[in-house]
């Protein structure tokens, strides 16, 4: 594993126009990386006020009182929230995946199980079950549209099957918008999904990291972000059964600043996080850091704004790529840093092997011609051939992204 990443994450290995021009080019990981230089431009020119004490322990592992405070207004501003978050609503930690790690560890027991759609982000099998041995159980969508009302069915059959094979389910992961399809689930189905989990007394756990990473597209019917926290979702579901996490580390291009925050309205579940926060605590600097960026509205606001122009411009460069290559594509996505790329048609059974095998065989054949895209295997797609494809690149770290992947499809031809 630390192998794999580091042949692809290393900065040895990155590709650079003018750096390193032979080097990988990475349009697989997804992280926000036209914006990194804003982000470095702040801390050079801002006076962080550093003190002794940003490096010490600070007020414990749940988060300072200051670091909660800006979380909570810059949530309520930028999510609408319908009932204000309160600093005392939020938890701190190093990042989403800790607590993902967290909530498996705190909401069931070994064995049981979370409902994942399909396809669904990669990490999300590792973060519930490395520890805390929560099964995924995977939602097919059987033909369902599953941004629909309806797909709420087909929760209903998964959890049927899951009580058939042994498996309990504790929760339902709503990751709004979605990773790795790119597009937002309306308020008629979060709705439905609410329901269906207060029916079963499941948690719901939307996951809304890309929140504002939401931008204009071609598709004018494309769906528009709606956050759980945005209108009065208590005649749905139990707030006890809700719960909503956010990162620095996609909208506000700070992955290497581990820290992630829950809201919860449960105060037993807010008790048991509490309790083992302090195996992921986020660390000081990281946290004074993010408090002067947090606080900073005006900055934040410029910030965002230039990110989704970005991210629109990108991603009209690579659909265009990818219309003149004759490559399928979801008109569907207008959120997140991907888009959700189908490459079947160059998928060449050879000697027996089926197509999960022969999706191996492309990603392989890409990066020997030194680009990653990560393949829909990894991320549970119900069927082989479909790739996340990251945008969030300057134009000619795309243009060169590209060339090299035509060059393996007519490898494949």
């Amino acid at each position: 594993m630390r192998d794999l990443a580091s042949a692809i994450l290393g900065d040895n290995v990155m590709f650079g126009s003018e750096t390193n021009p032979e080097g990988l080019v990475n349009i697989g990981t997804a992280e926000n990386y036209s914006m990194l230089d804003e982000v470095a431009n702040f801390i050079k020119l801002h006076d962080l006020g550093f003190k002794g004490v940003d490096f010490n322990y600070g007020e414990g592992p749940w988060g300072s009182t200051r670091l909660r405070k800006a979380m909570a207004k810059y949530i309520n501003k930028h999510f609408h929230s319908y009932v204000p978050v309160e600093a005392d609503d939020l938890l701190s930690a190093s990042g989403c995946t800790s607590m993902f790690n967290m909530l498996g560890l705190t909401l069931g027991d070994p064995g049981d199980g979370i409902l994942l759609s399909r396809p669904s982000y990669t990490a999300f099998p590792t973060d519930f079950g490395l520890m805390a041995k929560i099964k995924p159980v995977f939602v097919s969508s059987n033909g369902v549209d599953q941004f629909s009302p309806e797909v709420a069915h087909t929760y209903e059959d998964a959890l049927e099957k899951a009580k058939k094979d042994g498996i309990r389910i504790r929760a339902l992961m709503l990751c709004n918008p979605h990773n790795p399809l790119g597009q937002c689930y309306p308020k008629d189905t979060i709705i439905a999904l609410m329901r269906f989990c207060n029916e079963h007394q499941i948690h719901m756990l939307a996951d809304e990291v890309y929140a504002q990473s939401v931008y204009e597209t071609p598709n004018k019917a494309a769906t528009q972000f709606v956050s759980i926290l945005s209108f009065d979702s208590s005649e749905y579901i139990d707030p006890n059964y809700l719960h909503f996490l956010y990162g620095m580390s996609k909208d506000l291009a700070c992955g290497g600043l581990r820290l992630g925050v829950l809201h919860t309205r449960n105060k037993e579940l807010m008790r048991a996080m509490s309790s083992i926060t302090q195996f992921h605590w986020a660390g000081m600097a990281d946290e004074r850091i993010a408090i002067m960026m947090l606080e900073d509205e005006q900055w934040i606001k410029k910030f965002l704004e230039t990110s989704r122009q970005k991210l629109a411009a990108s991603s009209r460069l690579v659909r265009q790529l990818m219309d003149d290559a004759g490559i399928r594509y979801s008109h569907n996505s207008n959120a997140g840093f991907f888009l959700w790329v189908d490459l079947s048609p160059w998928l060449k059974e050879k000697d027996g092997e089926d197509g999960w095998k022969m999706e191996e065989v492309l990603t392989r054949k890409m990066l020997n011609n030194k680009v990653f895209i990560l393949n829909g295997g990894a991320q549970a797609a119900e069927e082989p051939g479909f790739f996340r494809l990251v945008f969030s690149h300057d134009e000619k770290t795309l243009r060169k992204g590209f060339e090299r992947l035509l060059k393996t499809l007519k490898e494949q031809e």
